[in-house]
């Protein structure tokens, strides 16, 4: 008996793009002002005038 070498052919999968993946799985967020956004902003707002009052850039009367 004669062994026969068989050829086992698999498709080939095509690779991956690492560039595409992230959009296929983005979706679309609020656009806007949220509140939590405008909580953060009145937050960073007071962080800041007070840091430039306590350093005596502004007088106590130019303060919104």
């Amino acid at each position: 008996m004669t062994k026969k070498n068989l050829t086992l052919v698999l498709p080939q999968s095509r690779p991956r793009n690492p560039l595409r993946v992230p959009g296929l799985t983005r979706r679309a967020g609020p656009h806007g002002n949220t509140r939590k956004a405008a909580r953060q902003q009145a937050r960073q707002r007071t962080q800041q005038s007070l840091a430039a009052l306590l350093a005596g850039d502004i007088a106590e009367f130019e303060i919104d």
